[in-house]
Protein backbone atom coordinates (compact mmCIF):
# COMPACT_ATOMS: atom_id res chain seq x y z
CA UNK A 1 0.00 0.00 0.00
CA UNK A 2 3.00 2.52 1.04
CA UNK A 3 4.45 1.65 -2.67
CA UNK A 4 1.01 2.65 -3.91
CA UNK A 5 0.56 5.70 -2.20
CA UNK A 6 4.19 7.27 -3.26
CA UNK A 7 3.69 5.67 -6.76
CA UNK A 8 0.15 7.67 -6.86
CA UNK A 9 1.52 11.08 -5.74
CA UNK A 10 5.01 10.60 -7.93
CA UNK A 11 2.63 10.35 -10.93
CA UNK A 12 0.31 13.24 -9.53
CA UNK A 13 3.78 15.82 -9.77
CA UNK A 14 4.71 14.54 -12.86
CA UNK A 15 1.04 14.89 -14.51
CA UNK A 16 0.96 18.58 -13.02
CA UNK A 17 4.18 19.60 -14.08
CA UNK A 18 4.39 18.23 -17.73
CA UNK A 19 0.48 19.31 -18.32
CA UNK A 20 1.83 22.70 -17.24
CA UNK A 21 4.13 22.62 -19.50
CA UNK A 22 1.98 21.78 -22.30
CA UNK A 23 -0.45 24.23 -21.57
CA UNK A 24 1.93 27.03 -21.01
CA UNK A 25 3.54 26.13 -24.66
CA UNK A 26 0.67 25.06 -26.85
CA UNK A 27 -2.05 26.97 -25.58
CA UNK A 28 -1.23 30.51 -23.66
CA UNK A 29 1.60 31.61 -25.71
CA UNK A 30 -0.04 31.02 -28.94
CA UNK A 31 -3.46 32.16 -27.88
CA UNK A 32 -1.24 35.49 -26.47
CA UNK A 33 -0.43 36.30 -29.96
CA UNK A 34 -4.33 36.98 -30.49
CA UNK A 35 -4.73 39.76 -27.27
CA UNK A 36 -2.94 43.39 -26.84
CA UNK A 37 0.83 42.71 -25.79
CA UNK A 38 0.77 44.90 -23.27
CA UNK A 39 -2.75 42.39 -21.67
CA UNK A 40 -0.78 39.83 -22.61
CA UNK A 41 2.43 40.33 -21.36
CA UNK A 42 0.35 40.93 -18.01
CA UNK A 43 -1.28 38.24 -18.41
CA UNK A 44 1.59 35.84 -19.04
CA UNK A 45 3.22 37.51 -16.00
CA UNK A 46 0.67 36.45 -13.72
CA UNK A 47 0.48 33.29 -15.06
CA UNK A 48 3.89 32.30 -15.27
CA UNK A 49 4.30 33.43 -11.73
CA UNK A 50 1.34 31.26 -10.08
CA UNK A 51 2.35 27.97 -12.57
CA UNK A 52 6.21 28.64 -10.84
CA UNK A 53 4.79 27.94 -7.43
CA UNK A 54 2.78 24.90 -8.79
CA UNK A 55 5.76 23.63 -10.65
CA UNK A 56 8.09 23.78 -7.64
CA UNK A 57 5.34 21.98 -5.47
CA UNK A 58 5.43 19.14 -8.13
CA UNK A 59 9.15 19.38 -8.22
CA UNK A 60 9.57 19.02 -4.79
CA UNK A 61 6.86 15.90 -4.90
CA UNK A 62 9.07 14.77 -7.68
CA UNK A 63 12.31 14.44 -5.17
CA UNK A 64 10.58 13.00 -2.72
CA UNK A 65 8.44 10.26 -4.34
CA UNK A 66 11.54 9.68 -6.43
CA UNK A 67 13.87 9.49 -4.06
CA UNK A 68 11.62 7.02 -2.22
CA UNK A 69 11.37 4.82 -4.97
CA UNK A 70 14.70 4.75 -5.94
CA UNK A 71 16.33 1.36 -4.19
CA UNK A 72 19.75 3.26 -2.33
CA UNK A 73 21.80 0.90 -4.53
CA UNK A 74 20.98 2.51 -8.03
CA UNK A 75 21.48 6.27 -7.29
CA UNK A 76 24.72 6.72 -8.46
CA UNK A 77 24.93 2.70 -9.87
CA UNK A 78 26.02 2.90 -13.66
CA UNK A 79 26.88 -0.65 -14.03
CA UNK A 80 23.56 -2.02 -15.30
CA UNK A 81 21.17 -0.35 -17.50
CA UNK A 82 18.94 0.45 -15.04
CA UNK A 83 21.22 2.50 -13.62
CA UNK A 84 22.58 4.26 -16.61
CA UNK A 85 18.86 5.26 -17.39
CA UNK A 86 18.14 6.41 -13.72
CA UNK A 87 21.61 8.58 -13.79
CA UNK A 88 20.52 10.24 -17.30
CA UNK A 89 17.16 10.96 -16.11
CA UNK A 90 18.92 12.58 -12.82
CA UNK A 91 21.20 15.16 -15.34
CA UNK A 92 17.52 15.96 -16.90
CA UNK A 93 15.73 16.52 -13.82
CA UNK A 94 18.64 18.85 -12.49
CA UNK A 95 18.70 20.40 -15.87
CA UNK A 96 14.85 20.82 -15.70
CA UNK A 97 15.14 22.60 -11.85
CA UNK A 98 18.14 24.93 -13.65
CA UNK A 99 15.32 26.12 -15.93
CA UNK A 100 12.46 26.68 -13.50
CA UNK A 101 14.80 28.78 -11.79
CA UNK A 102 15.74 30.34 -14.64
CA UNK A 103 11.92 31.68 -15.15
CA UNK A 104 11.34 32.09 -11.26
CA UNK A 105 14.21 34.22 -10.64
CA UNK A 106 15.19 36.06 -14.26
CA UNK A 107 12.49 35.54 -17.04
CA UNK A 108 9.51 36.47 -14.99
CA UNK A 109 10.78 39.27 -12.71
CA UNK A 110 11.90 41.19 -15.83
CA UNK A 111 9.13 39.99 -17.83
CA UNK A 112 7.07 42.16 -14.91
CA UNK A 113 9.63 44.70 -14.46
CA UNK A 114 9.58 45.74 -18.06
CA UNK A 115 5.76 45.51 -18.63
CA UNK A 116 4.34 48.19 -20.23
CA UNK A 117 2.19 50.68 -18.18
CA UNK A 118 -1.48 51.34 -19.71
CA UNK A 119 -1.16 53.17 -22.64
CA UNK A 120 2.44 52.25 -23.47
CA UNK A 121 3.88 50.46 -26.29
CA UNK A 122 6.09 47.87 -24.79
CA UNK A 123 9.61 47.73 -24.89
CA UNK A 124 12.29 46.39 -26.74
CA UNK A 125 13.12 44.61 -23.15
CA UNK A 126 9.66 43.50 -22.57
CA UNK A 127 9.59 41.38 -25.73
CA UNK A 128 13.19 40.23 -25.11
CA UNK A 129 11.89 38.82 -22.03
CA UNK A 130 8.67 37.32 -23.59
CA UNK A 131 10.99 35.63 -25.66
CA UNK A 132 13.31 34.44 -23.63
CA UNK A 133 10.02 33.02 -21.01
CA UNK A 134 8.98 31.14 -23.97
CA UNK A 135 12.47 29.82 -24.71
CA UNK A 136 12.51 28.39 -21.37
CA UNK A 137 9.08 27.37 -21.30
CA UNK A 138 9.80 25.13 -24.43
CA UNK A 139 13.18 23.85 -22.77
CA UNK A 140 11.33 23.19 -19.90
CA UNK A 141 8.52 20.68 -21.55
CA UNK A 142 11.74 19.38 -23.95
CA UNK A 143 13.08 18.42 -20.49
CA UNK A 144 10.09 16.65 -19.01
CA UNK A 145 9.05 14.69 -22.44
CA UNK A 146 12.83 13.04 -22.29
CA UNK A 147 12.43 12.67 -18.24
CA UNK A 148 9.02 11.01 -18.64
CA UNK A 149 10.72 8.99 -22.14
CA UNK A 150 13.65 7.94 -19.71
CA UNK A 151 10.91 6.70 -16.91
CA UNK A 152 8.82 4.64 -19.11
CA UNK A 153 12.00 3.12 -19.82
CA UNK A 154 12.56 2.21 -16.37
CA UNK A 155 9.52 0.08 -15.66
Amino acid sequence: MENSIINFFHLLGAVIWIGGAFYIHLILMPALKAIDPQEGGKLQGIIAKRFSIVAWASIIVLLITGFLKTPSTMLLNTTSYFGIILLIKHIFIIGAIFVVLMIALVAVPNLSKNAPKPGEKPSAGFFKYQKTLHTLALTNLIFALIILLLASMLW
